[in-house]
């Protein structure tokens, strides 16, 4: 079987059990679910990091963030970015077509990138401001510098 089919239903499998077992918790389990992933981010930071090569700044957390996407069988792309700001649009997804995949489940496992970026740099702040689970045509995240209190 080739390397990228084994790859798809690999990662296509993940999202499935994360999916599966999220829909099997109570309110308060999922919230831990959800720590818990953004825990996984957070520890990963370091290791994407160094595997890639990027910057703890800005710019680097969106590398880190498409690169992720990517494993992840997530097509996105920086479509924007300044100084400040940086917008990533997310176009395909493995999971969103998924049985009871919810805008909540995808929340959810968001919370990776959400860790992953404040590994990277504490000073950038993660928004998700549309999702393909929720109708929309693309998800699209912005990731923007903590501006410092005067």
């Amino acid at each position: 079987m080739p390397a990228r089919i084994r790859w798809k239903k690999s990662a296509s499998g993940v999202g499935r059990l994360f999916n599966d077992v999220f829909h099997l918790l109570d309110e308060g389990e999922r919230k831990k679910l959800a720590e818990l992933v953004y825990e996984w981010g957070m520890n990963d930071a370091d290791d994407v990091i160094a595997t890639l090569g990027i910057e703890r700044n800005l710019h680097g957390c969106a590398v880190a963030i498409v690169a992720m996407n990517c494993v992840f069988g997530i097509e996105s792309s920086i479509i924007k970015e300044d100084n400040n700001e940086v917008i990533i649009n997310a176009t395909e997804c493995l999971w969103k077509n998924k049985r009871n995949w919810t805008p909540e489940v995808c929340a959810s496992i968001e919370r990776y990138d959400v860790g992953l970026v404040k590994g990277i740099d504490k000073n950038v702040d993660y928004y998700c401001l549309k999702r393909r689970s929720k109708g929309d045509s693309v998800c699209e995240v912005i990731l923007r510098k903590i501006r410092e209190k005067d």
